[in-house]
């Protein structure tokens, strides 16, 4: 059986003109169903980037997300809001 969550090698970055702010580099995890997660981390390590990703409130840069056995990781608006 596979993960419920799983990020391969999940990078972020965010730009503003020429400024570009590497929020995550290359996150690699997986979380089991029932399983319980903690994400730790110093100010800026990328926790709340993970979150919004996962939660559909941002997209990544590259890699990949699985949900549940299914990529995640190129659905549009509609297709997060309806899973």
């Amino acid at each position: 059986m596979g993960a419920f969550v799983e990020f391969e090698n999940v990078s972020k970055i965010y730009k503003t003109g020429d400024v570009e702010v590497h929020a995550l580099t290359d996150a690699s995890f997986e979380i089991q169903k029932g399983e319980f997660c903690v994400i730790v981390g110093a100010s800026g390590a990328g926790k709340t980037t993970i979150l919004n990703i996962l939660g559909g409130m941002d997209t990544l840069t590259s890699g990949q997300v699985f949900l549940d056995g299914q990529e995640i990781s190129n659905y549009d608006k509609k297709q997060l809001t309806s899973y």
